[in-house]
């Protein structure tokens, strides 16, 4: 992914907030796949450092690229996050992110993108968890009939000594989904 694609993709999510962080957007290139889109990102502190927080459509990724050299990125795949919060002071807010049993805390974000950040990871999780149960509610929307007469079909090849025990087995998760 090149630069002028990633400054469109946070222009197209409305990103405003970028103080401080022109080095960590110019290192985004390297560190983000061409089929990762950014649906939000702002900046802010983790443990005194200013960071780039970006939200993909698979990851939330912390980036700080040093003042003299270096570049330290953390990332947290959504499907780990177990919650997300924001709250709002007098001039920044904060945001939290619970991962496991790691909280990560992001402080000094601008007080009117915390929430839009929050909202953003939100829904790409929920949009990553949903692309993941595609299979089974596939798998699910086959008609019980024909599931049972694809098992026993199968049952015959391995009756017949065509399918080993183990081909069977894997084959039967395959046609339930799971």
């Amino acid at each position: 992914m090149d630069l002028e694609t990633i400054q469109q993709q946070l222009t197209d999510a409305g990103v405003t907030d970028t103080f401080g962080t022109k080095k960590e957007i110019k290192a985004l290139p390297d560190m983000l796949s061409d089929d990762e889109v950014i649906q939000y990102a702002t900046s802010g502190f983790v443990d005194g450092n200013t960071v780039l927080m970006v939200c993909t459509n698979t990851r939330v990724l912390f980036v700080d690229k040093g003042l003299v050299f270096g570049i330290k990125s953390t990332e947290i795949p959504l499907t780990m996050i177990n919650g997300i919060s924001y709250s709002k002071g007098l001039m920044f807010g904060k945001i939290s992110i619970v991962n496991c049993a790691v909280t990560t805390k992001i402080d000094q974000v601008n007080k009117d993108t915390a929430p839009k950040m929050v909202e953003a990871v939100k829904k790409a999780t929920a949009a990553l968890t949903q692309v993941n149960q595609q299979p089974v509610a596939q798998a699910a929307t086959k008609s019980e009939p024909d599931l049972i007469e694809q098992l026993r079909g199968l049952k015959v090849l391995v009756d017949e000594g065509v399918l080993t025990q183990d081909e069977f087995d894997a084959k039967k998760k395959q046609v339930l989904g799971i």
